[in-house]
């Protein structure tokens, strides 16, 4: 009972200065004890030793203001890492993805405070919750309406359903065209993100049609656009059947961010394209008036 009044002491005084300089001998002198006896306490109860777990709780204090729109290299600075280099490797090793993915992909809540026990309930082991379909995807194309949009007016990938009216999109009327227009390839749709400025906000938005049909290329017209996916493995989260994407399309990129990508042994790969994708089960055919589709994750395994 008096090493988890310690630990949780320890735990919130981290949390209160994350931003300052910590140290074992710091941490040792707010414990009362020697830095030999607080590390060995430490460790043990939390199965990792304590400036390990200084970083870890520094970059997830990070990645939530990256989702908030704070650049990297001053996430870097505020946080006590030497170099962007160095910040950046650090947060891909912790989380399985680098902080640009944070930009728009999902809204990253705050750190809450740590209770002793959390580190058994399988958090900090990588335990996932989630049971993605991992697949091997052959390369296709994407064929639609792309806009140019800022972070200001999407907050994330996520959103997009929400903001079509806002994106000025018709898009039960391009989509009708897209499919109109292709007739050759089969029936699935593609909502993706793409050259990603987190300088200066912008990103493109394409609301395009699959085409896994060659024949399909000649009837692009001017205004659209073409986006080649080049395949590769992925990992495929199917969102629950819902009423309302909106709420389903967040819950399920936030476990995704927060639970399964940091436990994983794979990891996010930054040189293909994620993707949603929407079949037949967008249309509620299939769950009583409810729909579904999938997020779909280019990874490869993390490196040793």
């Amino acid at each position: 009972m008096e090493n988890k009044e310690m630990l949780q002491h320890i735990l919130r005084y981290i949390d209160e200065n994350i931003r300052e300089e910590l140290s074992v001998s710091i941490l040792a002198e707010e414990a009362g004890y020697s830095p030999f006896h607080f590390s060995r306490i430490f460790t043990k109860t939390a199965g990792m030793p304590a400036m390990s777990y200084v970083t870890r709780r520094r970059l997830q204090y990070a990645r939530y203001d990256l989702s908030q729109g704070k650049k990297a290299v001053d996430a870097a600075v505020e946080y006590g890492f030497e170099t962007h280099a160095g910040f950046t490797k650090a947060f891909k090793r912790c989380f399985g993805y680098p902080p640009s993915f944070c930009f728009l992909r999902a809204g990253i809540t705050p750190p809450c405070e740590k209770d002793p026990e959390y580190f058994l309930s399988g958090e900090e082991k990588g335990e996932k919750k989630m049971n993605p379909h991992i697949y091997e995807f052959t390369p296709f194309s994407v064929i639609g309406y792309p806009q140019r949009q800022r972070k200001s007016n999407v907050k994330r990938t996520a959103d997009i359903p929400a903001y079509w009216d806002s994106l000025k999109m018709d898009s039960a009327a391009l989509l009708t065209k897209l499919h109109d227009t292709f007739t050759a390839s089969k029936h699935f749709e593609i909502s993706m993100c793409y050259d990603i400025d987190t300088e200066n906000g912008e990103f493109t938005y394409l609301l395009g049609r699959g085409i896994d049909n060659p024949a399909d290329y000649e009837k692009m017209e001017p205004d659209m656009t073409r986006v080649d996916i080049q395949g590769g493995l992925y990992a495929v989260f199917s969102t629950p059947p819902a009423e309302d994407y909106l709420v389903a399309i967040q819950d399920t990129w936030h476990e995704i961010l927060t639970d399964w990508l940091p436990g994983s042994e794979f990891e996010f790969d930054d040189t293909r394209y994620d993707f949603e994708y929407y079949d037949h089960r967008d249309h509620g055919w299939y769950f009583g008036g409810k729909v579904q589709m999938d997020i779909c994750i280019p990874i490869r395994l993390k490196e040793k």
